[in-house]
């Protein structure tokens, strides 16, 4: 009866777990198990009468011995079933367990998304401490210093140098001799030595000419291998010997390539920086290019030529040292490419400074465009009639806008009647407008220029030559008194017309109180080629010749001051890289390509940007009457 129930339990848990077949598996070999065993207590557990007769009585009832085997059988028995029951729950649990994992999918579920929400967020940490720590590093890199490193490199330094100090010259041969028994044996050991550390040789420049063209260019080109020390009273920011060296005179610390430039003035050290009576009139942007680079705003349109030259000087001497400009030098090219071996030379000396004969030489002659004689009038103290409110500078510079030209022969032509018209005559006015640096305040000054003179008065300026300017009261005053100089009677044909003429731009200008007059040469001039070659230096070799200012070209003032181009076109030259770097002529494969240049033309060639620059600007002007470009030869180099 037992064996049945416990066949019939583990048959029923068979056949509720008999869905799912990876379940069925596991419980029935559970099942089995418990069979076998309920079999076997099924065996002990049998009933009295099924035993044996020698067990028991002839009338069924159990001996002493029976008694005890039923209490032994009766034990096995309760062991069996708690064993058995405990058997089935726990199938029964586990069964329950897998069919309900079986049968809902949530958990499982569940369990994927936490899985991949917990990888992801693995990886953003990962990836947020690797971040933290490259900052970290990149932290340690820029603001702390390896002073074990450093220590390292600068012994291995030192080292390196003694060692090239001490080693004998390149090519120096020792001799040692070993005498044995009496025997000289000639033992001759050759040593030769590392080649000792040789200084890198500078390049050194030239620049002819202390004008502001001169002093422009020497300056620009040492502020290319040069930084400013800022100064806090008599001391240097930084430290160290060139930083306190600074402190005590010099703003500026050169690099070690920094050139040696030597500038070359004719003029005596007394006669320098002495031009004030020239006024020039500056543009916005030259102002602000010149005081970009002397980090100061002393300059100003309409200040003495002096002045200029003074700033431009003093910073020099900063720069380059007290030995870096010698006055009253010979300035000829032959003698300047022979004082030393010169890697470029700069010609700055003025548009007269090389004669035609050498001009010829060097291939850069001299051609004139349009020119004309003219007079200058210098006028100050503008005021509205007697008694009348200053002028402002500002209404002198609309009146330039105005066309003062038709004011001027209008007059002249009331003045002659009916007997010339205006537009037959041929006067051109151009005012020009600046303030006066002289005075405190700066008062407005201005210059007229009164083109278009009869043919009869230059002729008699080419004969007497020009005088010495003299303050007059007025425009017409000071007109008559150089028509008397020149001898005229100012009641001949011509005379009273121009009078007229200057009698109503007086009225035109403001009435000026003083005003000066000045024969000035109003012509474009113009250089054929600005880069040549210069004569041969002590060594036999030519090097590249540059033309600056008004050695390369110039034009009236009445357009402008020619330092406003100037100064452009030697800031456009220092920015070139061989100016910065040297001529590179040592080059890979120089010798093997036919089509290379040779050093002297590939120092040549590397200033063509420069001539390029200068062409286009005299074919922009029309005053030069280059209507055709004029190209240098072009010259192409290929590199193998």
């Amino acid at each position: 009866m037992l064996k049945m129930c416990i066949a019939s339990d583990a048959s029923g848990s068979l056949d509720q777990n008999a869905q799912p077949a990876e379940v069925d598996s596991e419980i029935a070999s559970d099942s089995e198990a418990a069979s076998a065993e309920s079999s076997c207590a099924s065996d002990v557990c049998a009933p009295p009468e099924e035993l044996s007769g020698s067990d028991s009585n002839g009338d069924g009832y159990p001996t002493a011995k029976t008694a005890a085997t039923r209490d032994a059988v009766h034990d096995a028995v309760t062991s069996v079933t708690s064993a058995s029951q405990k058997l089935l729950k726990r199938s029964k649990g586990r069964a329950f367990g897998l069919r309900r994992a079986a049968t809902s999918p949530g958990p499982l579920q569940e369990d994927a998304v936490a899985r991949a929400q917990r990888r992801v967020q693995e990886q953003f940490a990962a990836r947020r401490r690797a971040r933290q720590e490259e900052r970290r590093q990149k932290a340690l890199g820029q603001y702390s210093v390896n002073l074990e490193a450093f220590r390292r490199a600068t012994a291995a330094r030192a080292a390196k140098d003694k060692e090239a100090a001490s080693a004998p010259e390149a090519g120096k041969s020792s001799c040692v001799f070993e005498v044995l028994d009496g025997q000289e044996k000639g033992q001759r050991a050759f040593s030769k030595g590392k080649p000792a550390k040789q200084p890198k040789q500078r390049r050194r420049i030239a620049i002819v000419g202390a004008g502001p063209v001169g002093l422009w260019a020497a300056n620009l080109i040492m502020l290319r291998h040069a930084r400013r020390v800022r100064r806090s009273g008599s001391v240097a920011v930084g430290s160290g010997a060139a930083a306190a060296k600074a402190a005590q005179g010099a703003a500026f610390i050169r690099s070690k390539d920094a050139p040696e430039i030597v500038i070359f003035e004719q003029r005596a050290e007394e006669d320098h920086c002495s031009r004030r009576n020239v006024r020039i009139t500056l543009d916005a942007h030259t102002v602000a290019l010149l005081n970009k680079h002397t980090k100061s705003k002393r300059f100003e349109s309409g200040m003495a030529l002096a002045d200029i030259e003074s700033i431009l000087l003093d910073q020099w001497r900063r720069l380059g040292g007290s030995n870096s400009i010698r006055f009253g030098s010979k300035t000829s090219p032959q003698d300047i490419a022979a004082e030393a071996e010169w890697d470029l030379i700069l010609w700055a000396g003025g548009r007269r400074s090389l004669e035609d004969s050498t001009r010829s030489e060097m291939g850069c002659d001299m051609r004139l465009g349009e020119s004309e004689e003219v007079l200058v009038f210098e006028m100050r103290h503008f005021s509205r009639g007697k008694g009348g409110s200053p002028v402002k500078i500002q209404e002198l510079e609309q009146l330039a806008a105005v066309d003062l030209t038709f004011c001027a022969r209008s007059a002249a032509a009331a003045c002659a009647g009916s007997e010339q018209a205006a537009g037959s005559l041929s006067y051109r006015v151009v005012l020009r407008v600046a303030q006066d640096a002289a005075t405190t305040p700066a008062q407005p000054l201005c210059w007229l220029w009164f083109m278009g003179l009869p043919e009869e008065l230059k002729a008699a300026k080419e004969k007497l030559g020009r005088g010495k300017p003299q303050a007059c009261e007025s425009v017409v005053a000071a007109l008559q008194a150089e028509l008397s100089r020149l001898g005229f009677d100012l009641q001949e044909s011509w005379a009273p017309q121009i009078l007229a003429a200057a009698g109503a731009l007086q009225e035109k200008l403001l009435s000026p109180a003083e005003t000066t007059v000045r024969w000035v040469d109003a012509s474009f001039w113009s250089s054929d080629h600005v880069v040549c070659t210069s004569p041969p230096g002590p060594s036999g070799s030519s090097v590249p010749f540059l033309l600056l200012g008004d050695a390369a070209m110039g034009k009236p003032f009445y357009t402008g001051t020619n330092l406003n181009v100037h100064f452009g076109e030697v800031k456009a030259l220092s920015r070139l890289p061989v100016i910065r770097w040297g001529v590179g002529t040592q080059m890979p494969a120089r010798c093997t390509s036919p089509f290379l240049l040779s050093s002297d033309e590939a120092a040549m060639a590397a200033y063509q940007p420069y001539e390029d620059r200068f062409q286009e600007v005299l074919t922009r002007t029309p005053g030069f009457k280059r209507s055709e470009r004029r190209w240098a030869k072009a010259k192409t180099c290929q590199f193998a």
